[in-house]
């Protein structure tokens, strides 16, 4: 039987500990398990490591995601509403129609996600990439000018102006 480290858990472990109160799991290294449809609102992944994670429809409002690797991990019709999202990596994964209302999402790596349907509204986007990412049907709030959109489909997306962007893509201009 292989030992895990201090800081390797399963998604048991995580939830049974967060259902008996305890909310701090900094730095914790979660892979290819499932979160899906629990709460986790408030709980602290500050560093933490849970790639290939399912957490669609989980409830993450208020948590601290900060500088974690979400990579090729499901957020799908997730609240991640006021999560505090600063720095972490998202290359890969999932956030459709997930909601993001007032999360803080400065300096994320959001390239190539899927953000459509996603409510975004009010979340902070300052310097994040959104490289190749799918904003369609998405409201993306007042901060949205100051992320990296280059190359980002913003087809159906609704800018703070009421303009609807219709099969747009924005392109690196030389």
């Amino acid at each position: 039987m292989k030992r895990r480290s201090r800081k390797e858990m399963t998604a048991d472990d995580i939830i049974r500990r967060y259902q008996s109160g305890y909310r701090d799991f900094p730095g914790v290294i979660v892979e290819g398990d499932t979160f899906t449809q629990q709460k986790l609102a408030r709980a602290n992944f500050d560093g933490a490591t849970l790639t290939k994670c399912t957490f669609d429809r989980g409830n993450l409002a208020q948590a601290n995601l900060n500088a974690s690797n979400l990579r090729q991990s499901s957020f799908k019709r997730a609240d991640l509403s006021k999560a505090i999202l600063t720095g972490a990596d998202f290359r890969g994964a999932s956030l459709q129609a997930a909601n993001l209302s007032g999360a803080d999402l400065r300096w994320a790596n959001l390239e190539g996600v899927n953000l459509s349907g996603a409510n975004i509204s009010g979340a902070n986007f300052d310097g994040a990439n959104l490289k190749n990412a799918n904003l369609k049907d998405t409201n993306p709030g007042k901060l949205w000018w100051k992320a990296n959109l280059q190359e980002a489909k913003l087809d159906g997306a609704t800018l703070p102006d009421g303009t609807i962007f219709g099969q747009a893509t924005v392109s690196k201009v030389e």
